[in-house]
């Protein structure tokens, strides 16, 4: 397994052992968009972009990312299992980003 799939699935284990929903998701004709999305009850839902250590957030993913959180929409950057961590307590809470 990737080192991003092991992050993916630090991601998937905590958010449904705290109760929430965890899918990976494909964006159709749409690049540089968030991998992950995780929700609790409405407004505790984020998109979360999952990074190796050593991976870069591309300009395409940067721009799409900086359109999503101008609309509202709660972003996250992950690229260790304590962001991880650190990012679901956040979204449980309804801090945005």
């Amino acid at each position: 397994m990737t080192p991003a799939g092991r992050l993916q699935d630090h991601l998937k284990h905590v958010v449904q052992k705290s109760g929430g929903q965890y899918r990976k998701v494909r964006w159709e004709g749409r690049n540089g968009c968030p991998d992950c999305f995780v929700w609790w009850t409405w407004p505790h839902v984020a998109f979360i972009e999952i990074k190796a250590f050593g991976d870069r957030v591309s300009k395409v993913q940067d721009r799409e990312i900086e359109r999503m959180r101008n609309y509202g929409i709660p972003v996250f950057i992950a690229r260790t299992n304590e962001e991880i961590d650190e990012i679901v307590k956040k979204v449980q809470r309804g801090v945005a980003t």
